[in-house]
Formats: structure tokens, C-alpha cells, sequence
């Protein structure tokens, strides 16, 4: 029926069944939703035939769904349309704040600003406004008037709202579109492929002049899945050697929600899904934060317990997209019997009754190291999580790599992190210290010596030495030998305090810096031309920067208050004349009205960087 099925034109047989008025309220409904039209159009003709009132008030009730706020735009926008209406919302509410300012006072011009976000059906920066000072203010209509946070929280809701509509009309499932729907799975796919054209037009310059491809840089990092599923089982493999050398036992856990939580249910014996009858419309976020509230719960019983388990967590979707958890823990060998207590009770205590709860909820194994590794255990759920490396199939029977590509368009939708250490020192540190050189650490005492085998520990990827020497397994963050070290960098974008990573600081020792190097990004090929430039006769010198201040004198700058909402910012000012070139430090743009500017001295026209609220 699927395929014979062609709404648009309303000339199937079944659509002929269906009066014409009914049929016009279906075409007005779907046309507009894109992609989402015809699966949104199948659903109603299955319902229809059972009750027409109630397929009508269905087919509305997603409509409406699907619309972000009072906008006029739907979830499924083009990104081209939706880029566009963020720049100019943006700049309009601005300008209006502005007015609202002087007619009425900076209090209704951020009840305004509030009011017009809200009905875009997007959440206003701050969550509690009774408790905000006014530089939090400040920061949140800096957000409001740039596009970029339009861009950003509009992007969220469409990929949120396209998804719960296909959980609703049944097209995440085993035989649909397993974990995510094949929408999510294409946006997440075009998605991907913009921001890697955007790193491969981008570069990283450093003061010595070397730039490097942003495309480049990403690969060597952990952002790359081969690099992060490796990170990954070092660090879990570290655990079980730790775990070994301290007599401790693994237990492989098993989370599952309640019935309420699914949307669909897998039916073995038939090999095939079903609706849930028992499904409360929960979205995959509302199930993450059940498990995390489940977590905190038993984390804080085993707290008081003196209970202290260390391992690794993992999150990913049933077939349906419900997530689900499994946990890789270690705990001493005499505390093992009460931990498993304790997550069973905690387990089952929402609708425990319900039929299957017991068998169902919380599933408990020992890993036995006879019968296999702690870490191969686990492995399967790593790799099939991140890129399918080394399954043929999942537990579905879908191939490996295809599984794992729709399971992170389900992670990127709904937000959900996929893994999380529990116990065990600083990953931060750990990187850190990879970035240094043995000579780079000198000193003399026994300190130095726990920081040199700490390095040494991280640059060969032993996890467990690195975990002992920082204070063992279960330590807290606070007493760990070597903690990260960030510093004051200044206000960011919305010109909030930033801080910035530096290196590490070890207890008695003292700072080690591992980013001793400044970049800049910029435009990729900017460095080259910049080279051939200064390379020809005739052209720019090396150190344009100090020509132009030697000639002109140094650029002024000055910061001033931009009332009403009491954001910072810097406004950099250069002098020109006829016979040299224009650098500015920012687009070009006309300078504020009603700001007092100092006039250049000796002639000269001034070019201002930046806008009213920062560009």
C-alpha cells in the first residue's frame, strides 16, 4: 500500500474511499512538512478507516508538532531558509530591544526579547530570571541578538521534533528504521558532511607561521571514532588491570526502563514489532533522565554504604530508540553480593509490578575471567556504539557499520551521552600529559618522580599505572596528584569569563604547560598567500603589523559599557590614508551612532570593528 500510495495526487484507491473535504485537510496538513508529509499522510489513512474525527485531530495534533513556535517555518525547513530567517529574527529583535529601551526602559525591552523567543518555541538563555544580576542579562540578549544561537537552538528542536513525530507515526523500529528514522539518519549525514567542509576551509596558524588544516586536526584527535574507540578500551582495560591487581570482581549490569517508556515492543517469537499499549509518550531524553535519576539514587546508597564500584557506563537505543544502560563495574570482591542488591532494588522500584519487571529490569552478570576478559566483554558494546569495528552484525541482525551510523544520528538528535567513566582519574590529565616531552618535566625529589612515571604511564597508554600513581580507582578529583590547569582567557562570544586550558598542575611540584603555542583560524590558504605576498618584490613586509604602527602610530583601542544591558565590549580603532592599505581587526562596518569616538589625529578616516553587541 506504501508504495502504491501518492497523496500528493489523492488518486490511490484507498484515498478514494475518503470524502473530498477530508482529503484537502490531509493534502493542506502534510504538503507543508516535506519529507514528513507522506509517512504523516500513511498514518492517517490507516486510522482513518477505524475513526475519521479522531485521524483528523491526530493528523493536526503532529502538524502542530512539528511547527517550531509562532515562526511560520516547520521542523523540516531547508538549512539554507532556516539560516536566513535566524540572521534576520536576530537583527529585528535587536533593533527593537533598542526602541523598547528608549520608550519604556531596559525591563520591557527584555520582556520583549523574551516574549518573541518564547514564541519561536525556543528556550531563553537564562532559566531563573528572579535570580539573575544584571550582567547575566547582559550575557543572555548578547545570545538573543546573534544569529549563531538562533542557528544553534532552532537546529536542536527541528531534530528533536522530526524525530518524536516518526517515533509517534511508527517509523523507528526494527522493521522501520531501526534506532532512528532514516530522516534523522540523512539530516545527521548532510549535517556531518557540512562541518567537515567547514573544517576543510578553515586553518589553524600558529605564531611561527605553520597552519594546518582543521579537517587534519580533527583526524589525529579523539573526535575521530577509531581514535575514541581505542582511547576508550585502554581506559576499560586499565580498569580490569587494576581491578586484578586489587583482588576486586567485575559485574557486567543491564538497565532497562519501564514499559511506559517504549514506544514499540519486540515481539522474539514473531520476529517482528508492535505498538506498545502501554506507552506513556516518553521521548529518548525523558528516558535518559530516568536512568539518571536511577543512577544518582543507587550512587548515593552505595556512598553511604562506603561502597565505592569503578568502570564504565554505556548508553544506546533499543530498536525503537529507548535507551537503554550497560555498566562495566568493579568492587570489592566481599562488597559484590550488596552492590548487586542494591542496583536490583533501586531497579524495579518505579512500576515494579508490571508483568516481566523482575526478569526484565535489571539484568546482573559476574564476569568470570575464565571464561573471557572483563574488557572483551564490554568491547562489542564500544565498538557497535561508535563505528561497527569488528561485528559483523548487531543484535538484530543489521549490519555492524550502518547500525553504528544510525545510532549516532540517535545520539546527536536526543542529546544523549553514550559514554561516561565512573571512578578513576582525570581523562583531561591524561591527555595532557601526552602532549608533553620527558625533559620537559625536571625537578628533583620524590614528586618529580611520581609525575615523570605519571607521564611516562600516559604516553605508553598504561591506563592502570596512571590510575594508581593518581591516587588509585576510586579517588576523588580533588585528591588526585595531577589535576588540569585552566586560566582566565578573557570574555567569550556573549562575553561571559572563559577559562582556558593551559596544562596540569601536580601537588608539590607545581605547573606544567602542554599548550605552549597560540592559534589562530582563519580561512584555509590565507597562510600561503600571506607567504607569496611578502615573498614578491615590492611587497608587504614580514612584520606588516609594526610597519603600519611605526608609520601611523599603534591601533587605539578602548573598552566601553554599551547600555542597557551592561555588556563589555572592545572596539579596536585603525587610521587610514590615502597612501596605505586598510587593516582592520573585524569586518568593516558603520560606526555606532550616539557613541562619542575620539577624532584620528593628523587627518585620517577611522574604521571601526565589530557592531553594537559584538559581531
Amino acid at each position: 500500500m506504501g508504495q502504491a500510495l501518492n497523496w500528493h495526487g489523492l488518486k490511490s484507491e484507498e484515498w478514494e474511499q475518503i470524502g473530498p473535504d477530508n482529503r484537502r485537510f490531509v493534502a493542506s496538513m502534510c504538503r507543508k512538512h516535506g519529507e514528513m508529509g507522506r509517512p504523516m499522510a500513511v498514518d492517517y489513512l490507516h486510522r482513518s478507516r477505524e475513526n475519521p474525527v479522531k485521524a483528523n485531530q491526530r493528523l493536526r495534533a503532529l502538524s502542530e508538532a512539528l511547527e517550531l513556535g509562532k515562526t511560520g517555518l516547520t521542523a523540516t525547513v531547508h538549512d539554507g531558509e532556516l539560516k536566513k530567517w535566524c540572521k534576520r529574527h536576530a537583527e529585528e529583535i535587536e533593533m527593537a530591544c533598542e526602541q523598547w529601551t528608549k520608550r519604556a526602559g531596559v525591563d520591557e525591552a527584555i520582556r520583549f526579547a523574551w516574549k518573541r523567543v518564547e514564541e519561536c518555541g525556543l528556550v531563553f538563555p537564562i532559566a531563573d530570571p528572579d535570580k539573575a544580576t544584571r550582567e547575566e542579562w547582559g550575557h543572555a540578549m548578547a545570545r538573543v541578538f546573534d544569529p549563531r544561537w538562533w542557528r544553534l537552538q532552532a537546529r536542536r528542536i527541528q531534530a528533536r521534533k522530526i524525530e518524536a513525530v516518526a517515533r509517534e507515526i511508527r517509523l523507528v523500529h526494527r522493521d522501520a528504521g531501526i534506532y532512528s528514522s532514516d530522516i534523522t539518519v540523512k539530516r545527521r549525514k548532510g549535517q556531518k558532511q557540512r562541518n567537515y567542509d567547514a573544517l576543510t576551509a578553515m586553518e589553524a596558524v600558529n605564531e611561527d607561521g605553520e597552519a594546518v588544516n582543521l579537517a587534519e586536526l580533527v583526524k589525529s584527535s579523539v573526535s575521530n571514532p577509531v581514535n575514541r574507540r581505542a582511547e576508550l578500551m585502554v581506559r576499560i582495560k586499565g580498569f580490569e588491570q587494576c581491578a586484578d591487581a586489587a583482588g576486586h570482581v567485575g559485574v557486567f549490569i543491564t538497565l532497562t526502563a519501564p514499559s511506559k517508556y517504549h514506544r514499540m515492543t519486540y515481539i522474539k517469537s514473531m520476529d517482528r514489532a508492535l505498538p506498545n499499549r502501554k506507552y506513556k509518550g516518553y521521548d529518548p531524553r525523558e528516558t535518559q533522565a530516568y536512568f539518571c535519576r536511577l543512577w544518582s539514587q543507587i550512587r548515593a546508597q552505595l556512598w553511604r554504604e562506603e561502597i565505592r564500584p569503578y568502570g564504565f557506563r554505556v548508553a544506546e537505543p533499543h530498536h525503537d530508540g529507548t535507551p537503554h544502560w550497560h555498566m562495566l563495574l568493579f568492587v570489592d570482591q566481599e562488597q559484590a553480593a550488596r552492590l548487586r542488591a542494591i542496583i536490583e532494588d533501586y531497579g524495579i522500584r518505579e512500576d515494579g509490578k508490571e508483568y516481566g519487571a523482575a526478569r526484565q529490569r535489571v539484568k546482573i552478570v559476574n564476569i568470570d575471567p575464565e571464561k573471557g576478559s572483563a574488557a572483551g566483554y564490554i568491547a562489542k558494546y564500544v565498538a557497535k556504539n561508535i563505528d561497527g569495528h569488528g561485528i559483523d552484525e548487531d543484535l538484530y541482525g543489521q549490519p555492524a557499520d550502518s547500525s553504528a551510523a544510525r545510532i549516532d544520528a540517535w545520539a546527536s538528535a536526543w542529546g544523549i551521552r553514550q559514554f561516561q567513566q565512573i571512578g578513576g582519574a582525570s581523562v583531561t590529565v591524561w591527555r595532557e600529559l601526552r602532549r608533553l616531552k620527558a625533559e620537559d618535566i625536571t625537578g628533583d625529589g620524590e614528586t618529580s618522580m611520581e609525575v615523570l612515571e605519571a607521564f611516562m604511564a600516559a604516553d605508553s597508554s598504561d591506563w592502570a599505572a596512571y590510575t594508581m600513581i593518581q591516587g588509585g580507582m576510586t579517588v576523588r578529583r580533588e585528591d588526585q596528584l595531577i589535576r588540569s590547569n585552566y586560566v582566565d582567557n578573557g570574555t567569550g562570544r556573549y562575553y561571559q569569563p572563559v577559562k582556558r586550558l593551559v596544562g596540569v598542575v601536580a601537588r608539590g611540584f607545581g605547573d606544567l604547560t602542554t599548550r605552549l603555542t597560540e592559534w589562530v583560524i582563519q580561512k584555509a590558504g590565507t597562510a600561503d598567500k600571506q607567504a607569496e605576498r611578502h615573498s614578491r618584490p615590492g611587497g608587504w613586509k614580514t612584520d606588516f603589523s609594526l610597519d603600519i604602527a611605526d608609520t601611523y602610530g599603534a591601533p587605539i583601542a578602548f573598552e566601553t559599557i554599551i547600555e542597557p544591558f551592561g555588556v563589555k565590549r572592545r572596539r579596536t580603532f585603525v587610521f587610514q590614508s590615502g597612501e596605505a592599505a586598510t587593516w582592520t581587526r573585524g569586518n568593516n562596518c558603520t560606526p555606532v551612532q550616539g557613541l562619542h569616538e575620539p577624532s584620528p589625529p593628523g587627518g585620517g578616516a577611522m574604521v571601526a570593528g565589530g557592531g553594537l553587541y559584538g559581531s
